[in-house]
């Protein structure tokens, strides 16, 4: 079942009062691979979505790394509860994080992905009232940099598939990782974690998920997530929507994995995209 939730409007809670908690709610996994431009912003996002007022809620913070080798690891010391350093692989990025978790949530994040302010406590009062909820995940908004001029076409292509996209994730309950999927500890082992594919790992687990909870609830967070538009910038807007819905159509239809990689390393045309391929798409 899925449960739409909507923030736009204030919770009705006392903010001012101070609550002592005796465990951790929420372990939120940051993925990295040379994210110094990125991860301080990230981290911010993730403390200031877990206080409202004076009412805050214990976050842990774990950065699953790929081997950064521009400063990123530098840059977090004292900042984060945890630092793991794995293969650079999404999956077993996510699945080594995941693993080192200790909150009774999981929230998984990319590391150009920025929470809405006081999200984490706004859920967790919703979470309280309803023990059947398994999980879910955001709406998404794309973020531009200012400094990037953009043609009204481009404009009204991008309002077009940004509220496609997020209809499209509504309706099938399936996530993108950009979309900061949370699932409970329990059901993350349950669930065997993200399986170890190159591709559709995020989109795979969250279609588990779905499948595991119809009878239970699944989140969708209209207050949505912000998150960069590097991917557009770097390699063009269409290309990447043609890559997006080539890799997701052949998912849906039932392709291998590992089929879909080589397909899409077929298409990618520098050496630098096909080392990047598979750690941020």
């Amino acid at each position: 079942m899925l449960q739409e939730e909507d923030f736009s409007h204030k919770t009705r809670i006392n903010y001012s009062e101070k609550k002592e908690f005796h465990n951790i709610l929420f372990s939120a996994i940051i993925i990295t691979l040379n994210e110094k431009n990125n991860i301080l912003k990230t981290i911010q996002s993730i403390r200031e979505a877990a206080i409202i007022g004076r009412f805050k809620i214990p976050v842990e913070i774990i950065i699953s790394d790929g081997g950064s080798t521009d400063g990123t690891l530098e840059l977090i010391k004292g900042k984060v509860d945890q630092v793991v350093i794995s293969q650079a692989n999404r999956s077993n990025q996510l699945n080594v994080g995941g693993n080192k978790a200790n909150g009774d949530f999981l929230l998984f994040l990319h590391a150009d992905t920025l929470l809405p302010k006081g999200a984490l406590v706004r859920i967790y009062m919703k979470l309280r009232h309803k023990g059947d909820v398994i999980g879910g995940a955001f709406k998404k908004k794309w973020k531009w940099n200012k400094n990037i001029k953009i043609s009204k076409f481009l404009k009204s292509l991008h309002f077009f598939w940004e509220g496609f996209g997020n209809w499209l994730t509504q309706l099938l309950h399936i996530f993108p990782g950009d979309n900061a999927i949370f699932v409970r500890r329990d059901i993350f082992h349950e669930l065997g974690g993200f399986q170890h594919i190159w591709l559709c790992e995020d989109l795979d687990f969250s279609r588990r998920m779905k499948n595991l909870g119809k009878k239970r609830r699944v989140l969708y967070i209209r207050d949505p997530v912000h998150t960069s538009t590097r991917r557009f910038e770097t390699y063009g807007y269409l290309r990447v929507l043609y890559l997006w819905f080539a890799i997701y159509f052949f998912w849906r239809v039932g392709m291998d994995p590992e089929r879909i990689r080589i397909k899409y390393q077929n298409y990618a045309v520098s050496h630098e995209e096909k080392q990047r391929a598979f750690l941020k798409w």
